[in-house]
């Protein structure tokens, strides 16, 4: 039987994982899906002609790069997709568009991050590329598919490891664990050409075919309009 005391302090543990949830801002499982946040049955399925950096964590996962839960610390929930790379490599944007921010997070979960605006697919589409050791583009400035916006690294509070961190959002606002959250996609969506709504349940379970650009510049297919965010080795004819 629990005392005064004991009652007392599991009341308080239980505010400040409430309290913690709400500063991450993922909220309960309801507003987790109402805002995008889960898995969607989406992979990706590789070229056979070129070698491309493969994702390291997937979206809306409740498991770590080790395959372990994910802690609080780092959000119950992925928002977005990773991929793990020496530092100081390329990364680049995946649709044409604009840089609507260039912005130092260094004490919180971004570190350097770029946004970028995009149009024509389908949707106003915005991405976000984290805890980068640099930047090669300026605020403002339009980009194309495929051009270095900045590189690979490990800055933010939330960077763990040598890594890009990739989101794909839109332009809806939700409450989610007490603040504003943008709603969020699965960058293979984006990539599928395919944005209607995936059902959480259901889930789409298709395997999405990787566009990206070669170490020649050249796109394929060459009409893509969403990319791999790394060039890729083109091995084949």
């Amino acid at each position: 039987m629990l005392g005064p005391r004991g009652v007392a302090a599991i009341a308080a543990a239980a505010l400040s994982i409430v309290a913690l949830r709400s500063a991450i801002g993922q909220g309960t499982p309801e507003e987790q899906i109402a805002a995008g946040l889960y898995e969607t049955g989406l992979s990706p399925q590789m070229p056979a002609d070129a070698h491309c950096p493969e994702m390291s964590l997937g979206f809306g996962t409740q498991l770590n790069r080790s395959g372990n839960k994910r802690t609080e610390a780092h959000g119950i929930v992925h928002a977005g997709v990773d991929w793990t790379l020496p530092e100081g490599s390329p990364v680049l944007a995946i649709a044409d568009g604009r840089v609507i921010e260039r912005g130092q997070d260094l004490e919180g979960a971004r570190g350097n991050y770029v946004a970028i605006e995009h149009h024509g697919l389908g949707a106003r589409i915005y991405s976000n590329y984290v805890h980068l050791s640099g930047f090669s583009v300026d605020q403002g400035q339009n980009v194309r598919r495929g051009q270095a916006i900045g590189y690979v690294g490990k800055t933010g509070r939330s960077a763990t490891y040598v890594h890009l961190h990739l989101n794909v959002y839109g332009d809806r606002s939700l409450q989610v664990g007490g603040r504003k959250w943008r709603y969020r996609y699965d960058y293979l969506q984006l990539l599928s050409g395919d944005m209607t709504p995936i059902d959480p349940v259901k889930k789409r379970h298709q395997k999405v075919p990787v566009s990206y650009i070669d170490q020649h510049g050249q796109i394929h297919p060459s009409g893509a309009k969403v990319i791999w965010p790394f060039a890729c080795t083109k091995t084949g004819p």
